[in-house]
């Protein structure tokens, strides 16, 4: 193939060059629910209810935060029904999700024991935290206290425990009234 060039009463024909296309590779599946369309995002989905866990359903942290669900794909984390009791004897991070029995906005009642060595209890709806004890133990170790919960869809809320070695703790959430 050639080129035309005109230049006034003139005309230069020049043959075309031709240019490498760059070779496509593979499409490779990266295993990400972004790109994989398991987000919720992209599937019209509810963010808390129905959203991908970004890290993995492996993660319990990040299931907890970004995925608070009442099924029974929720990164492992113990499910139960309000008034059931819920106690360790362990260090570390403990997550368990109370189903409440409706969505809110309500309010329940978190009593604790947290004996002598201090931990810290927090309280997630929604993936938002909406109370956070800070770290109680010893005379301050047992409590109660209203835990407001705002407008949303969810029934359940995320109970997040931290503590220490040699933790002993023990807690309650109460069905709202």
């Amino acid at each position: 193939m050639a080129v035309a060039l005109a230049t006034g009463a003139c005309a230069l024909a020049v043959p075309a060059a031709a240019v490498p296309q760059p070779e496509l590779g593979p499409i490779v599946d990266s295993g990400s629910a972004i790109v994989d369309s398991g987000s919720a995002i992209l599937d019209g989905g509810n963010i808390i209810d129905n959203g991908a866990r970004i890290l993995g359903s492996g993660s319990a942290i990040a299931g907890g935060i970004l995925g608070i669900d009442t099924g029974s794909a929720n990164g492992g984390i113990a499910t139960q029904q309000c008034n059931a009791s819920t106690m360790s004897g362990e260090e570390g991070v403990t997550e368990t999700l109370h189903e409440l029995g409706r969505t809110g906005p309500t309010s329940f009642v978190l009593s604790y024991d947290t004996v002598d060595v201090p931990d810290q209890i927090e309280v997630f709806y929604q993936g938002a935290l909406i109370h956070n004890t800070g770290y109680v133990g010893g005379s301050t170790g047992v409590g109660s206290v209203v835990v407001s919960v705002p407008p949303g869809t969810a029934s359940a809320v995320l109970v997040r425990v931290t503590g220490p070695v040699g933790t002993v703790w023990t807690y309650t959430v109460s069905c709202p009234a």
